[in-house]
């Protein structure tokens, strides 16, 4: 049975000449299960964490986080393809975003937040993105998280981008007219016939800009300022494809409680260490339902995310490590 497709099925090539090996061809075709394409997930992860070190992922990439995944990359793959990925914190926005754009071929960005972090500051990586996306035509994937949008202001930056482009007084005249030089061949070649002037070099900069330039904004339903955002500036949720991630699935926590407790060193059977896989997973349900008869009962919100599971199996693995160490010291 056929589920979906996707691009990134096929393997990477050689150049003949220079035996360097080249980025694998995009080809979008059919896949034929979930699990076919998980091995190739996994494989990028590798090849991700082996890149970039500092910013290793632990993902686990369960059903749902392959969907999620499959949609991100289909999305910033399109010209001026912009998604908006929302969640309640710790479900892996950040981390799918990151791996599909590398996946992609995608330039990754996002901004290093700093106590001094302004407006200049945001202009400068702005700028940045803007030469790689419009002026050298690189597909460049830009992740924006609640945690980065220091003030209103930077969505009012992305709303632009979003609908026109342009950003007033992000260049100055001169500069804006050297971008447009630079471009000049790749325009005689793309637009022949078309008269060569300063508002057809910019035009054409701008097209170029707005199709390799993909926004990919990572925000959480539950922060307050959400849907007054979506009053403020709306090319930010209309332009985009808006992809919810929902609770995790059971078969979903089993599967990350397996893969986090698998190598750590724990005095039982392999039935038994299954039996706590799904006990694991199935207490962060409950706890879920518990939320919601809350809310019901006491009409105050409490919220059970994927991080705050995350912090269960890591305190689950320090209290299992001091309790042995205890029951060995009595005996």
């Amino acid at each position: 049975v056929l589920f979906r497709s996707a691009d990134f099925q096929r393997d990477a090539g050689e150049d003949p000449e220079t035996g360097e090996e080249m980025p694998a061809p995009k080809v979008y075709e059919p896949i034929p299960s979930l699990e076919s394409i998980r091995g190739r997930a996994y494989e990028y992860l590798g090849k991700f964490n082996e890149k970039f070190p500092a910013k290793a992922m632990a993902l686990v990439v369960f059903d749902d986080a392959m969907r999620h995944m499959m949609r991100i990359s289909r999305t910033i793959q399109q010209k001026r393809g912009s998604a908006m990925l929302v969640g309640v914190g710790g479900s892996g926005k950040q981390s799918l975003g990151r791996l599909s754009a590398f996946t992609a071929n995608h330039k990754c960005f996002q901004i290093t937040i700093t106590k001094n972090y302004n407006d200049n500051a945001l202009f400068d990586d702005i700028r940045e993105q803007y030469v790689a996306a419009g002026q050298k035509g690189i597909p460049v994937t830009f992740i924006l998280t609640d945690a980065e949008v220091k003030n209103e202001g930077f969505l009012e930056y992305m709303n632009s981008i979003l609908a026109t482009g342009e950003i007033a007084g992000l260049f100055q005249k001169d500069e804006r007219d050297g971008m447009c030089g630079d471009v000049r061949n790749d325009f005689v070649k793309d637009c022949p016939g078309v008269e060569e002037n300063l508002v057809n070099l910019y035009a054409y900069f701008l097209d170029r800009l707005r199709d390799n330039l993909h926004l990919v904004f990572c925000f959480s339903p539950v922060n307050a300022k959400f849907p007054i955002r979506a009053q403020k500036f709306p090319a930010v949720f209309s332009s985009v494809s808006i992809d919810w991630f929902l609770p995790w699935p059971e078969d979903a926590l089993i599967a990350v409680s397996t893969s986090f407790l698998e190598s750590y060193d724990i005095d039982t059977t392999k039935e038994k260490r299954a039996k706590l896989y799904q006990l694991m997973g199935s207490f962060q349900t409950k706890v879920g339902e518990t939320c919601a008869t809350y809310l019901a009962r006491m009409r105050k919100y409490v919220y059970v995310t994927p991080k705050s599971y995350l912090c269960f199996i890591d305190a689950y693995r320090g209290l299992y490590g001091v309790k042995y160490e205890e029951v060995n010291v009595q005996e």
